[in-house]
């Protein structure tokens, strides 16, 4: 059995692999009738406003399940708000494989997502990156981000002032060709932003309803993964036609899709899972209008990851082989 802990695992990707293979759980993960993935939704557990989540993925080569904790009082005493494991398996036998830092896992595999939105839907001629919410996601999609399109420019922005300079010192280091900005306010970062990420855990639009405000510009939406969560207001639909989703599960899952196709204001069958752009035909043209992608992510994805990193690391000898 092989042990992964964080230091190794950050040792052991590179962002475009792991864009690369976020392409392929893509594209796994919307081709069920292959009969090759078993991957249910994910079961939440909640006691008071604490949550354990559990997630499982099933293939015949290897089983996985991620289990992640969310402790949102935990940043205020100076701790992470998610933490977990990843446990894999053979596929063939059950036998125990690996043991991986489920924390670590999520925020690659989530930037790795996002990247690839940009990657895919974005011009690569882009200079110009806004990201709104500047938590550790907030710092992984810039990462990406910046290895998927050539921005020389990152514009910050965060309810909390603090978090945002935090975080534009700690990209400045890791990004030093890249110029790093704190914005004000939500709006301030579109009006100078090519590509905009939202990265937020809110309840409520982080956007004014400004419809102008939208127009011809990239979005990503990574934050808003329960239907009681929302990070675009009603009239950015007035603007954004186009909506791709990593899987269709997010119809059903975030209150980003949810809200706005029972008003009206977002038709369901406008929705196509990004995975309809890596056959050929399929008409779109990055630059041609406004676009949005929506994540919510699924257990697939943290297979392939999980899968990747450990690949790399069993070469690279950042672990440990053990016996239970």
């Amino acid at each position: 059995m092989f042990l992964m802990n964080s230091t190794g695992m950050l040792a052991s990707f590179s962002c475009r692999e792991l864009m690369d293979t976020a392409a392929e759980a893509i594209k796994a993960a919307n081709s069920p009738e292959s009969g090759e993935i078993t991957a249910p939704l994910r079961t939440t557990v909640k006691r008071e406003n604490d949550s354990l989540l559990l997630m499982p993925c099933l293939t015949s080569e290897t089983w996985a399940l991620k289990v992640l904790t969310l402790f949102p009082g935990n940043p205020g005493k100076g701790r992470p708000f998610l933490n977990g494991l990843v446990l894999l398996f053979e596929g063939e036998d059950g036998t125990p494989s690996a043991v991986m830092d489920g924390r670590i896992l999520t925020a690659l595999r989530t930037g790795s997502v996002g990247g690839l939105g940009v990657r895919t839907l974005s011009r690569p001629d882009v200079a110009s990156l806004g990201i709104i919410g500047a938590g550790a996601q907030g710092y992984w999609q810039v990462r990406f981000a910046c290895a998927a399109r050539p921005f020389s420019r990152v514009f910050i922005f965060d309810v909390k002032r603090e978090n945002a300079e935090n975080l534009s010192n700690k990209l400045r280091v890791d990004l030093p060709d890249v110029e790093i900005r704190v914005c004000g306010g939500a709006a301030e970062l579109v009006a100078m932003s090519e590509v905009i990420i939202t990265a937020t855990t809110s309840r409520s639009p982080v956007f004014p309803e400004k419809p102008d405000l939208f127009r011809d510009r990239c979005f990503v939406g990574i934050g808003s993964y329960t239907p009681d969560m929302r990070e675009y207001p009603d009239c950015f639909f007035d603007e954004v036609k186009t909506v791709f989703v990593d899987t269709l599960h997010a119809l059903s899952e975030t209150g980003d899709l949810i809200d706005p196709i029972n008003a009206g204001t977002l038709k369901r069958e406008t929705v196509r899972p990004l995975s309809s752009l890596f056959s050929s035909g399929t008409g779109f043209i990055p630059g041609e209008g406004s676009v949005l992608f929506k994540s919510v992510g699924v257990s697939v994805f943290d297979l392939y990851a999980a899968k990747n990193i450990l690949s790399a690391g069993r070469r690279l000898g950042e672990g440990i082989e053990f016996t239970l």
